[in-house]
């Protein structure tokens, strides 16, 4: 079974992806629609802190994302009605529970395309000037990292924060991998259109970050260390692909499903290991090159998108 029709809001542009009566039913129906997204995490969602929120106002809510239900939880968890941006192009036009999250109020970004990523700022200010908030994941893809508690943000919510003068609410959702219960924490809203670009998302990241790590501290399950053995990067990695396999996917998505901001002023030691991948090694070098060379092969034997483009279908 497939989405139906939903194909339709990858072509349509910011002034008629909905209408203003659209806007409207979607509000009277999203009371009841939440328990049905409840049911479909088939997790428990326990929601650890939300704040009063100004009851008629609209905000910009920005969420964490690293595992299969963290969208619908997020969706199924506010107080109020919303549009979502999903830019998951396989899960639109395939997977079933995309018709609830176009009943709840859907905006599709293609996260390769450049103009899409700008008509869907468009769609989300159109939806704040309506009556509705919006729920957003800034950190693109999933945060498939070992060791960050949130990675850097695209710049989304500072965009629209400006544009439209709202402020913006974080969210951080958690769930140990053997737990059948959704932690999820709200953060007071942060008025970032009086922030400079840089300072607002790092208090952003920030927020999201330190609610994250409370919600790890007291509810993930132990991990002792003596009962890691082997090459535990690889065994993350194929954690990480088991969440990913836990919907269909129809062909190779890994280019977008893996999407994350990289800054243009901050370079990562397995890109500087790569830019030496191609010199030739001599006696002269040998001792500096060859170690680097090694450590290059190490990364690329633990890129994700590298393991995930040879083993998402096997």
């Amino acid at each position: 079974m497939s989405s139906f029709g939903l194909k339709n809001v990858q072509v349509v542009n910011s002034e008629n992806f909905t209408s203003n009566m659209g806007i409207k039913m979607r509000r009277i129906i999203n009371k009841p629609l939440k328990g049905v997204l409840k049911v479909a995490t088939g997790k428990k969602i326990i929601i650890d802190r939300y704040p009063e929120l100004e009851k008629d106002e609209q905000y910009i809510f920005a969420s964490t994302h690293y595992f299969n239900e963290d969208i619908i939880a997020g969706m199924a968890a506010l107080d109020r009605p919303a549009y979502v941006l999903i830019g998951t192009t396989d899960q639109v036009e395939n997977n079933p529970l995309m018709n609830a999250a176009w009943l709840y109020g859907l905006i599709y970004v293609d996260r390769l395309n450049t103009e899409s990523r700008k008509d869907s700022v468009k769609k989300m200010e159109r939806i704040l000037n309506n009556g509705s908030s919006v729920l957003m994941f800034p950190e693109g893809g999933w945060n498939n990292t070992e060791n960050l508690l949130c990675q850097t943000l695209f710049a989304g919510p500072y965009t629209l924060a400006k544009q439209t003068g709202k402020k913006v609410v974080a969210i951080s959702t958690f769930s140990d991998p053997d737990s059948k219960e959704i932690h999820i924490q709200v953060s007071d809203p942060i008025d970032l259109k009086k922030m400079e670009k840089e300072e607002a998302l790092s208090t952003l990241r920030d927020t999201m970050a330190s609610q994250m790590y409370d919600s790890i501290e007291k509810h993930s399950i132990p991990l002792e260390r003596a009962n890691l053995s082997g090459d535990i990067h690889l065994q993350h990695m194929e954690n990480r692909k088991k969440e990913y396999l836990k919907v269909k996917w129809t062909r190779d998505v890994w280019d977008e499903e893996l999407t994350v901001y990289q800054s243009k002023s901050i370079t990562t030691p397995a890109q500087v290991r790569e830019s030496l991948k191609d010199v030739n090694i001599t006696p002269e070098n040998a001792n500096l090159i060859a170690p680097i060379l090694t450590e290059y092969e190490e990364d690329k034997k633990h890129d994700f998108k590298i393991y995930m483009k040879k083993n998402w279908n096997k």
